[in-house]
Formats: structure tokens, sequence, C-alpha cells
């Protein structure tokens, strides 16, 4: 080693500060230092570390290549420094290399310090302020405010559901996640508001980032960690609401969409990884396991590998960055089409948050359940994966059941509707009316597919495994000519199916117009009594939408000759003949 090398090597320094108070008191007490970060919950074998005055910015992972050498003596738990910060999903990493943190370890707090001689006087400097802001008790009240998170995004979202599913029917895709956001007013300390959250929330990976844009983060997943050469991640997919004494854990588990979701994401992440590492390290640690969060179950497996030698952490995210999870299957298809789904850049929602150390290694979060503060709005993004049975409207209940807590938390709301079912059309059950053409059902497997996704939903069950070919042998019954097929399920998943000719008779829409009533007309109720006085009325939402007549879906034609359509909601039927239009 040459001289200039060694005189480029830092010290590993650790100076132990003993107890003092929790970690969202300290940032509190930190608020307004230059490039505060806090990491609070499963981060570094600590309870939280905090690191501030930054040395120098990178806004490229690819800086992580560049770390700083330590000598030896370092302990394995030994974090330092390093490069601590956000990569944006699709915009600008915000990185900045700190040569010193202090962590809670087992209730102590210490110092740790990539220490050297140019920068001795400074990180003097440091510590003593950190030993000052330990041992002050003169702590007074940060007050913040979230508003409620207004507008109705929901629209826009279920149209980007739609488009994606129409992507994974044409067989584009396998899965792709679509995200949207919310946003509200907020006033007052950004540092305080992330103290209450994560003191509140208790997340897996807790984060605060300070800036011009500070990001608050909830996230409960782990996106990479590398120790040595060891390298794993956990992608998150599936969701249920978590709620004392509820069974939706082991709903969880059963669900047939949420565990070939997870399934794609492993074989997805498990490609990525296998780009660095060596051959036939890479395998799955943990497959298909329900974990409790905060309001909601998840699905949640685990992949691990062993790093080639010559890989960097710069070439580690260069393989696996953006997250699997959070964008789809094929990877690069997904990522074309979130740039065309969805109306707005993600910014750092779904990109990662955590550190690159010289010596402990690298932890970064998915950058999921994150709030993002610029001057006096907030934003908060969430999503979910779509695949080919998703249901628009469930899928963005899905979304509202991950903000919940976070909104609760944040002492704010939502401002979408959230409507339940008529209990009279309840009880009284499902249809289906399927059409015959000389006794063979059409669009057969779509019908009993809409008609088991209510079945699902409503009555915790789905349809017989006989049900098609009872209604295939049904058709029969009129072997010639056009037929209505009638399938009606009760509650109790009992059904009945009948066949009669079907008559034909023109359909001539009314001038007259609707407001449909609030429910879940997105089922096909068997009890018609709704329709005697409706005939061929438009019905219109609430909000002025058009939606449909009582008999079928409306289309519009457009001068251009492109067809349009609403998107799919709670108000709306989504027929299987308007799907093989769009299809």
């Amino acid at each position: 080693m040459s001289t200039a090398q060694a005189m480029n090597i830092a010290q590993a320094r650790i100076v132990d500060l003993g107890a003092g108070p929790s970690a969202d008191v300290l940032v509190r007490r930190a608020a307004g230092w230059p490039g505060l970060v806090c990491l609070q919950g499963n981060w570094a074998d600590s309870q939280a570390l905090l690191t501030s005055h930054p040395v120098r910015l990178a806004s490229s992972y690819a800086a992580l290549a560049d770390q700083q050498a330590v000598g030896g003596g370092a302990e394995a738990d030994f974090v330092g420094g390093g490069w601590f910060g956000a990569l944006a999903f699709d915009g600008t990493a915000r990185l900045a290399f700190h040569d010193h943190v202090v962590r809670l370890v087992d209730g102590q707090w210490r110092f740790e310090a990539l220490w050297h001689p140019s920068r001795a006087q400074q990180l003097n400097e440091r510590l003593g302020a950190w030993q000052t802001l330990l041992a002050r008790d003169d702590d007074a009240a940060a007050h913040w405010q979230a508003g409620e998170f207004a507008g109705r995004p929901w629209l826009d979202h279920l149209g980007g559901v739609e488009r994606a599913i129409e992507l994974i029917r044409a067989g584009e895709l396998y899965q792709v996640n679509v995200c949207t956001r919310l946003t509200a007013r907020f006033t007052g300390s950004e540092a305080a508001f992330f103290a209450d959250l994560v003191t509140r929330l208790q997340p897996r990976f807790g984060a605060y980032l300070s800036g011009d844009v500070a990001v608050a983060s909830m996230s409960p997943e782990l996106f990479l960690e590398r120790r040595g050469r060891e390298v794993q991640t956990a992608p998150i997919k599936g969701t249920l609401p978590r709620e004392p004494g509820d069974h939706n854990d082991a709903a969880l588990r059963r669900s047939a969409k949420d565990v070939a979701e997870n399934v794609m994401i492993v074989d997805l992440v498990r490609n990525d990884l296998g780009r660095v590492c060596e051959i036939g390290t890479v395998r799955p640690a943990g497959l298909l396991d329900v974990e409790a969060h905060p309001g909601v179950w998840h699905l949640v497996s685990r992949v691990c590998g062993r790093l080639r030698r010559d890989v960097t952490d710069a070439d580690l995210l260069a393989a696996t960055f953006p997250p699997g999870s959070v964008t789809g299957a094929p990877k690069i298809r997904a990522l074309a089409a979130i740039a065309d789904l969805e109306p707005d850049p993600r910014g750092t929602y779904t990109g990662a948050i955590g550190f690159a150390s010289p010596t402990w290694g690298t932890q970064f979060s998915v950058a999921i359940r994150t709030f993002e503060i610029v001057g006096d709005r907030v934003q908060l993004g969430v999503g979910g994966g779509i695949t080919a049975d998703s249901v628009p409207m469930l899928e963005w209940r899905e979304c509202l059941h991950k903000v919940a807590p976070l909104l609760a938390a944040a002492g704010s709301r939502p401002s979408s509707p959230m409507p339940d079912a008529d209990a009279t059309l309840r009880a009284g059950g499902l249809l289906e009316t399927i059409l015959g053409v000389d006794g063979v059902p059409v669009r057969l497997a779509d019908h009993l597919a809409r008609l088991d996704r209510s079945c699902r939903e409503l009555f915790g069950a789905g349809l017989p495994p006989d049900a098609a070919e009872r209604v295939t042998q049904a058709a029969k019954n009129v072997p010639v000519g056009r037929a209505v097929l009638r399938v009606t399920a009760s509650p109790g998943l009992d059904l009945t199916i009948t066949a009669a000719p079907a008559p034909l008779r023109p359909s001539a829409l009314n001038a007259v117009t609707r407001v449909r009533s609030a429910g879940l007309w997105r089922h096909k109720w068997a009890d018609r009594t709704w329709t005697d006085d409706a005939g061929d009325v438009l019905f219109v939402g609430a909000d002025g939408a058009v939606l449909e007549t009582a008999r079928g879906n409306v289309f519009l034609i457009e001068d251009d000759g492109a067809l349009v359509t609403p998107p799919l909601r709670d108000e709306l039927l989504p027929g299987v003949t308007r799907r093989a239009l769009l299809d």
C-alpha cells in the first residue's frame, strides 16, 4: 500500500454516549439540522440510527461504488457512516455521504465515525453537538397538522387498473403495479410529523429525510440487505385488512390471486439477483409467509443469494432497482406500462430508502407507505399489483386498506366513498344471464368468472366446481337459435339454472336519466325489482358521470370512430360484452 493510499483510510471510532431520550425525541430536537436522516425500526441491528451534516452529495446510485476505505479493527456491526438517502423510482436519487452516525443499540446511544485526520475538527464538533442534544431537557412541543386527503384520484386509478387488465389479457404482461397519489394540506414540523407517526405505527423500516422535499416513510418492506457477500430481499405481495379477532391471515394464505401474485414476483427477484450472484446460490429462504403489519396482513417471501466477488453495491442496484414488487412482470415491459398508466411520475415513492456503509453493509427499504412533504402540501402514494382477474374497485379498496392506518395516525382520512351492498339485494342472491347460440353458451368462462368473484366477495366462497358443466348441459335444452341462460346463486351458493328462447327486441335509449343510488352495483343482483320502472333510462353517478342503462353498458362513438366507455366503479356492472369489446 502506498503512503497516499494509507492517508486516505479512515479509522473506525466509537464513543459511548449512554442512555438518553428515545429516537423520536432526538429527531425532534435535531429538526433543522442540514441533511438530517433518521432510520428507526429494523435498521442495522439497532433501534434507531441518525446522522446529519453530510460531507458530499450524489444524484445516482453509481456513487455507492465510491466508499470510504476503513482500516482494520472495525466491529462486525459497526456502521460509522456511508451513503444515506433515497433512490427515486423515476427521478434523481438523493444520496449523501456521512462520516458519522449516532445509533441506539440495546437502549444505549453511541457515536460512530469514519475518523480521518482531515475531518477531526468537524467530527469533534458533531460529537459535541450530539452530546448536547442528548442531554437537553427543555423540549418544546412541535406541532403539525395534515388535512383531509381530498380529491377523487380513485376514478383515475380505476381507469389505470382497467387499462392494465387489458394489457394483461392481451398477453403483454403477467402483472403490473398501478399506483396513485393522495394529497392534503400540511402545516408545521416535518420532523415532528415523522416522530409522531413512527411512534404510533412502529413500522419495520421507518425513515425520515429532511430537505426541500421531506420524506417520512413507514415502510414494511425490505428491498435489499447485504452483509459481506450475502444478500437478501423480502418482497411483499398480497394484502388484507387486519382487525382484532379477524381470520384474514388465513384468508390471505388461501387467496389464489395473492399467492400467484407473490410467486410471480419471487421469480422476478430471483432473476434480478441471478444477474449478480454466484450460480446456484439464489434461493427462496421463505415463501408465502403471512405477517402482521400496522392495520394489514401481508404475504411476504424472502429470496437470498451470494454476490460474485467483483460486484459492488452499485452493480447490485443496477441489477435489481426499481424493486420488483412495485413494478411487475416482465419487468421492462411493466416499467413502460407504468409510465403510460399513471398520470404523474412517482418520484421517491416506490423507490428505495436506506444506506450503504463501507463496514456494516447495505440496507434499503421499498419506499411505500411514504409521505412526501413540499411546502404546504403532503402527498401519499398508494397502489397494488394488478393481475388478469383483478377487480378495479377491489384494487381501490385494497389501496384504502393500506393507507387507513397511516391516515388515522396522521389524524386524517381519505375522501373516497366506501359503499356496502344493500341487505335486501344481497339476500336475494346473484344473477348471471348468458347468451346461448344453437345450444352453446357464449363467453361462458367470462360470465362464470364474474359470478364467482361476486360470490367470493359477498358470500365467502366460489361457485361449485361443476357450474360450467351444468350451464353447458342446460344450454342444450334450446338446441337451435338464440337462448337466454339464467344462473342464480343464493347466499348459500345453491345454483338454479334455466334456459329459454331469447326474444329479439330492439334496445332504444330513452332521454331520461336517473341518479344511481349508492351501493354495490358492480354485482348483478338476482332481485330485479329496481328495474321494473327503469326501462332503458340512463343511469348517472352522483358526480354526474355517465354509468350504464338497466340492460347494458354504454359506449360513446366519437367523431374519429373511437369508442369511449366509463371506467369500472362501484355503481357500474363490469359487462362481459363490454370486456370482450375492449379486448
